[in-house]
């Protein structure tokens, strides 16, 4: 059977040129991805444009973060891969 963790990291964070960037700190208790790589899911309201960067450790992640939305206003979720070395055991930091 396979095993699945999840950690929920809540930024409710309005961005904006004032504020264009939150980070946030989570936890891994175990071994982090003993073998292959992890996901982030990510839920995200009116976005706008394409140049968004999602860092994990201070490291970018390798694939397209965040598309913007093509029509009007709406909640959207997103999944990003995440290499397995990006992941500490103790606390680790995403930056968006």
């Amino acid at each position: 059977m396979a095993r699945s963790d999840f950690s929920w990291v809540s930024f409710d964070f309005q961005f904006n040129a004032q504020n264009p960037q939150a980070t946030r700190t989570f936890t891994i208790e175990g071994n982090p991805l003993s073998s292959g790589d992890g996901y982030l899911l990510i839920q995200a309201f009116d976005v706008e444009r394409d140049d968004h960067r999602i860092l994990i450790n201070d490291q970018d992640l390798p694939s397209f973060d965040i598309p913007p939305q093509s029509e009007g206003s709406l909640w959207t979720t997103w999944m990003d891969r995440v290499p397995q070395s990006f992941l500490n055991r103790g606390q680790n930091r995403i930056t968006i």
